[in-house]
């Protein structure tokens, strides 16, 4: 019996050793793995991983829809006076703040006689409107004065105006010399096709090639790109009347308008001094008066637009170191229109 109580505590002994070296075992395992001896199981690694979540990007407000500024009578731009331009070969020179402009009750408005019934506007793409005058043919009374001495009359002068509403011819006599002009209407008023100036050395002649976009100068082989709204010496005073007549209140601050001459083109700039009486052979007209702009030592064009009268030219001065030359309004006769 004292056998059987021995075995069985040396059998208690021997499991108590096992159990030791076991969980000793287990522990020298897990300092190992603590000390990166063994890899980490996935669960672990991923139990070190963090997640930070961005907040939500805050969503655009649009912004509110804002009136769009007046429009200006013409960018351009313009060009894009076409303007401007476009609207022309130069940027203008923006306008004195103290230029007159018409009232809208002035003798701005058109008279409404039979012969006022002209042909449809026509919109010069962002500059001007423009209605072409009726035919009609206008005489002068020309008055040369020379610089520091006294004016003296110069005998008739002459402006005659042919149009069908679509073609027209341009003849005149004058301050400005024996000028013809023929063409034809389009979207930016007057539209000429030849220009001819009558000298003592003969006929000058310029060509607007309009499929080409360029303008031919006959007395010297030169050529130039054209621009919208360009016009000639003569054809010019009739773009002026129909720019008035389309609409009075674009008659104010400048007028710009490319002229094409003999040899050369330019942008002619007229200044809009106000309104003056003016004394003709058919009564005291109303009239504003627009002066060229022109550069020292140039001679300058004063034109004097009628609104009573269709706004056509009623005076027209030129004036030079060598003195001036004015011709007034003596007579206003229709014109026959072209065949």
């Amino acid at each position: 019996m004292t056998l059987a109580f021995l075995s069985r505590h040396r059998r208690l002994l021997v499991l108590c050793v096992c159990s030791a070296a076991a969980h000793l075992a287990l522990l020298q395992l897990l300092a190992a793995r603590g000390r990166g001896a063994f890899p980490a199981t996935p669960a672990a690694a991923e139990s070190r991983l963090s997640v930070r979540l961005a907040p939500p990007a805050p969503v655009p407000v649009p912004a509110a829809p804002t009136s769009p500024s007046p429009a200006a009578p013409a960018a351009v731009a313009a060009p894009a006076r076409p303007r401007p331009a476009q609207r022309s070969a130069a940027t203008p020179v923006p306008p004195p703040a103290d230029a007159q402009r018409p009232a809208p009750d002035a003798p701005g408005t058109v008279s409404t006689a039979p012969s006022d019934v002209g042909p449809p506007l026509l919109q010069m793409p962002g500059r001007y409107r423009v209605r072409l005058p009726a035919p009609v043919q206008l005489t002068y009374d020309l008055v040369r004065q020379p610089a520091g001495g006294v004016p003296a009359p110069a005998g008739p002068a002459r402006l005659t105006w042919r149009t069908d509403g679509d073609r027209y011819v341009l003849d005149m006599d004058g301050v400005l010399g024996r000028l013809h002009s023929e063409g034809a209407s389009g979207d930016a008023g007057i539209a000429p096709r030849l220009a001819r100036e009558d000298g003592d050395a003969g006929p000058l002649l310029t060509e607007f090639d309009a499929d080409g976009h360029r303008v031919l100068f006959r007395a010297t082989g030169a050529e130039s790109p054209d621009n919208v709204g360009i016009q000639d010496r003569a054809s010019v005073l009739m773009q002026l009347a129909g720019i008035g007549l389309a609409e009075p209140d674009q008659v104010r601050d400048t007028l710009d308008v490319v002229v094409a001459g003999a040899r050369d083109l330019r942008i002619a700039r007229f200044k809009v001094l106000g309104r003056e009486d003016v004394a003709t052979g058919i009564g005291t007209l109303a009239a504003w008066h627009l002066a060229e702009l022109a550069a020292p030592g140039m001679a300058r064009l004063d034109i004097w637009l009628a609104p009573e009268r269709n706004w056509l030219p009623v005076r027209l001065r030129v004036e030079d170191a060598g003195g001036s030359n004015t011709q007034t309004l003596s007579a206003l006769d229709s014109a026959p229109a072209l065949p």
